[in-house]
């Protein structure tokens, strides 16, 4: 009996072991299928870096570069995440069972995307995006009954939306912006409950937003601007209860804006901006708590700002710039203590501006410029400690700029030009060094230029134009490295032009014209290589023109006129090959007019009047093919060109005074 046990029990272990023998060499051939799939989908590949070069070793996949697997030792995920690799994707890779993830985003991979990938039947992160991947996203991939995320996004990929993606039913993330696909929306998509993120902007999608959008349940973010979608804006999506993020600028869409959208209780973002919405803006828009970022910007809406979006008390950014809304700015905007940016900008507002906007305490930027606001700037935004860019330009706001402003926040942009503002320029408006543009043009201002601003030197822009300012041009304006424009015109500055403009290095726009200039222009103006124009007429400027005005080779806007320059027109001004417009007139400049000007082929305008030049007009002139604006050389003592064999060109001189604007060749 014991001898029959005994050999029962080798019976079994024998047993045993064949099976474990069994088991673990279908495990090494499991592996072994593993690898070759592997390496069957690299040979597809380009991998000049040799970032795969473990993939040739003859051990286990799961030690491999970018090669995940499960307890068991089977493959489960595939992650080549910018790594470089060229080539074209193969289908080879579903040769993994139990492949889950396969990421080759960030890569240079071209060719189509392969329908054969819904082999891979468990897979469940599909991430293809950031490649030049072409062609159709293959319908086929819609029979993958696991897919949860398919990225596809920052491709060359053309085509519809497949019909058939409501077939995906555990999708969560579909992500296909910049691309160039294009049809409709699928009506199949409202199949799609666990669905909560898609983003397709960037593309050339067309048609309407459909109605069975909102049947997507869990929506959360709703991303397609940057289309061509056109018509109105369902109401019902107002159904969408987890919706925080709704994205739908730039595309063509119509009606007015639902104010069912107060509904979307947990909306964070609304970008509806760059469309052709009407109406008004909704007041139920207030009742969003969680709205951060309300963006209805260059629409077509008009009425008044409702007084509700003062409740919303999470709201970091406001725009509703560039539209056609009326009324008065609410005080109650004052009350949104998350402020960081207001633009009202391109509306017609009237009234004045609230003091209330003056409590909000994070405001970075506010932007009311090109509205009809009247009154005064309320004294409260001089005590903004946040408060970097301020822009009110083109209102009809009257009054003293609060002397503080500045002190406290640290401005970076400041512009308050075409109004009637009067008093001087406060002194604090660079106390930070943080200015970069300053335009206060077209107003009342009178005064010096203060200290604070002249020391400026993070200035990029100065724009003082069209003033009742006083004082000399400063030379402490000369230690702005970064200053590329300045302008100074229709002021009473005097005094003679410094030689230290010449240290104006990164000039690129002088403006010192309608002023009380004297003296000779400084020979250093040469130094001015990156000057494009360059005004100073209606000065008293005497002496004659530098000749090292040549150096300045980006001129093309020359205006000397109007002064009492003397001298010969120096002929190296011919050189400046980039002028578009030269003004000369109304000087005392005797001589010839240089022949090289008719290498000036860009010139569109060239006036010379009212000066005391004589000899024959050059025949080179009639070279001036793009002059259109104005050829003026009357009230001189020129005369004609005489050479017959030149006559082409003296007719040819003759039609272009015609055409610019007719005025009067010689007289």
């Amino acid at each position: 009996m014991a001898t029959v046990a005994h050999f029962l029990l080798k019976i079994l272990l024998f047993a045993v072991v064949s099976s474990a023998v069994a088991a673990a060499e279908q495990k090494a051939s499991g592996r072994a299928t593993e690898a070759a799939a592997l390496r069957e989908f690299k040979r597809a590949l380009v991998d000049v870096d040799g970032r795969l070069s473990s993939w040739d070793d003859a051990a286990t996949p799961c030690g491999w570069a970018g090669i995940a697997c499960s307890l068991a030792r089977e493959v489960t995920g595939v992650t080549l995440h910018g790594l470089g690799l060229g080539g074209a994707l193969s289908p080879a890779v579903c040769a993994l069972p139990r492949l889950a993830v396969l990421n080759v985003s960030k890569n240079e991979l071209s060719g189509p995307v392969p329908a054969g990938l819904a082999a891979c039947r468990a897979l469940e992160v599909l991430d293809l995006s950031t490649n030049s991947l072409h062609g159709a996203i293959p319908p086929e991939l819609c029979a993958l009954p696991s897919l949860r995320r398919l990225f596809l996004s920052e491709n060359l990929l053309t085509g519809e939306i497949p019909a058939d993606i409501g077939n995906l039913t555990a999708l969560e993330e579909l992500v296909i912006y910049t691309n160039n696909l294009t049809g409709g929306i699928p009506g199949s998509v409202r199949t799609l409950q666990r669905l909560r993120v898609v983003r397709a902007g960037l593309n050339g999608l067309s048609g309407p937003i459909l109605v069975e959008v909102s049947e997507c349940s869990s929506l959360e973010v709703l991303g397609l601007a940057q289309n061509r979608l056109a018509g109105t804006l369902p109401r019902e999506l107002s159904r969408l209860k987890n919706l925080t993020t709704l994205i739908l600028w730039q595309n063509a869409l119509t009606g007015e804006i639902p104010p069912e959208l107060g509904n979307c209780t947990n909306l964070e973002m609304l970008a509806l901006n760059d469309n052709a919405f009407t109406g008004g803006v909704p007041r139920e828009l207030g009742a969003l708590p969680k709205l951060v970022k309300l963006y209805i910007y260059r629409n077509h809406l008009d009425g008044t700002i409702p007084k509700e979006l003062g409740s919303l008390q999470s709201a970091v950014e406001i725009d509703l710039s560039e539209n056609k809304l009326t009324g008065v700015i609410p005080s109650e905007l004052g009350k949104i203590q998350t402020l960081r940016l207001l633009h009202l900008f391109e509306n017609r507002l009237q009234g004045s501006i609230p003091r209330e906007l003056g409590k909000l305490g994070v405001i970075r930027r506010i932007d009311l410029s090109i509205n009809n606001l009247t009154g005064a700037i309320p004294m409260e935004f001089q005590d903004l400690p946040c408060l970097e860019y301020l822009q009110l330009f083109d209102n009809q706001i009257h009054g003293a700029i609060p002397p503080l402003l500045g002190a406290r926040s640290t401005l970076s942009v400041l512009d308050f030009s075409d109004n009637r503002l009067t008093g001087s320029i406060p002194p604090h408006l660079c106390r930070h060094q943080k200015l970069i543009f300053l335009s206060l043009g077209s107003n009342r201002l009178i005064g010096n230029i203060p200290p604070g601003v002249k020391a400026c030197k993070t200035l990029t822009q100065l724009r003082l134009g069209v003033n009742l300012l006083t004082g000399s041009l400063p030379v402490e304006l000369s230690a702005m490295q970064n200053l590329s424009a300045l302008e100074m015109n229709q002021n009473r500055f005097s005094g003679p032009i410094p030689p230290e403009v010449g240290k104006f290095r990164s000039i690129e726009r002088l403006i010192l014209s309608g002023n009380y200039f004297v003296g000779h222009v400084p020979a250093g103006i040469g130094n001015l290589t990156e000057l494009v124009a360059f005004n100073i007429s209606s000065n008293q400027l005497t002496g004659p023109i530098p000749r090292e005005l040549a150096r300045c080779t980006k001129l093309q806007r020359l205006d000397l006129s109007r002064n009492s320059f003397t001298g010969l027109i120096p002929k190296e001004l011919g050189t400046l090959v980039n002028l578009e417009q030269l003004k000369l007139s109304d000087n005392s400049l005797n001589g010839t007019i240089p022949a090289s000007f008719g290498g000036l082929s860009r010139l569109t305008e060239l006036q010379m009047g009212g000066n005391r030049l004589s000899g024959s007009v050059p025949v080179e002139l009639g070279k001036l093919n793009a002059l259109q604006i104005a050829l003026n050389l009357s009230y001189n003592m020129l005369s004609a060109p005489c050479c017959s064999s030149t006559s082409t060109a003296a007719t040819s001189l003759g039609t272009m005074a015609s055409a610019a604007s007719k005025e009067k060749l010689v007289q």
